[in-house]
């Protein structure tokens, strides 16, 4: 049977009325969750051995610059150790950078699915956002278990203010939710957007706070990382989470208004290009 095969199909209208709120989000989410089994399916194979790339990847970076760090004694800017300070940044930020470039390709990849009338590049997008999300909290999970038997890191090592550090964790959702929509319509209009973001994505990992912290950065230089939105999300996430690290240099309402502005172009995009008839979704 084809992946295509697995998209369920919309209940067909008893009458002039239309189908109620409740089912349709319920075939919304049937269709989300087919299409992240598809999604899941053509990432990483049918071998469970795919899904290995998605922890080696983050932990050989982590492994390279905590040995590099080790080797030029860099100091910690955070109380607490090397591997908890660069996978509180590491992490999140491949998140982040994940859904930006895999919405950017969310409708290319997808277009046979989209002739179906049930399935949008919102679905998609979505689907791919919350399989990279389900991907970032085993692995993060694997890390933290892992830093506990290997380096004696204490559990209590990654929750200083739980609801701080859940904010954190919603707004980062929140965030690169909106940043996935506003790629891939981005991409819909502008088709290399998703190159010109491979290559954004680049200086991005170097001043988005992986591998310092505002406080930790002269006045000047704190002036321009404070323009990225990324660097306040993992402040807020390292104040959450690391105990005895609290930022003053980090807005909330920086990251979240950014996200919405992301999500409304998104949208406006979208629109745009429904009303000039543009045709990768059908109906």
């Amino acid at each position: 049977m084809s992946s295509e095969s697995t998209i369920p199909t919309a209940p067909a209208a008893a009458g002039p009325i239309a189908p109620s709120l409740g089912n349709n989000l319920s075939v919304m989410g049937r269709v989300i969750f087919a299409l992240m089994i598809r999604e899941s399916r053509t990432r990483y194979g049918k071998s469970d051995l795919g899904y290995l790339w998605a922890l080696f990847d983050p932990a050989i970076q982590l492994a390279v610059f905590w040995v590099v760090f080790t080797l030029i004694q860099r100091a910690n800017p955070l109380p607490t150790t090397m591997p908890v300070f660069l996978l509180t940044g590491i992490m999140p930020y491949f998140f982040w950078r994940n859904c930006i470039s895999r919405g950017a390709t969310a409708a290319q990849a997808n277009l046979p699915l989209l002739t179906y009338p049930q399935v949008k590049v919102f679905d998609v997008v979505i689907a791919r956002v919350l399989l990279d999300a389900a991907t970032f909290v085993i692995v993060t999970m694997i890390f933290i278990i892992g830093l506990r038997f290997l380096y004696n890191q204490l559990f209590i090592s990654w929750v200083r203010v739980p609801i701080v550090l859940v904010g954190a964790v919603v707004a980062l959702f929140y965030f690169s939710v909106c940043g996935a929509i506003f790629s891939a319509n981005l991409a819909r209009l502008w088709p290399v957007w998703p190159q010109v973001f491979g290559y954004l994505s680049r200086p991005l990992y170097f001043t988005s706070g992986i591998f310092f912290t505002l406080g930790s950065l002269p006045t000047t230089f704190r002036k321009y990382a404070s323009l990225n939105p990324i660097a306040h999300l993992l402040e807020w996430l390292r104040t959450g989470a690391i105990p005895g690290f609290v930022s003053t240099y980090y807005n909330p309402w920086f990251v979240i208004v950014t996200a919405t502005l992301m999500l409304f172009v998104g949208l406006v995009i979208n629109w745009s290009l429904r009303l000039v008839g543009h045709t990768d979704e059908s109906g």
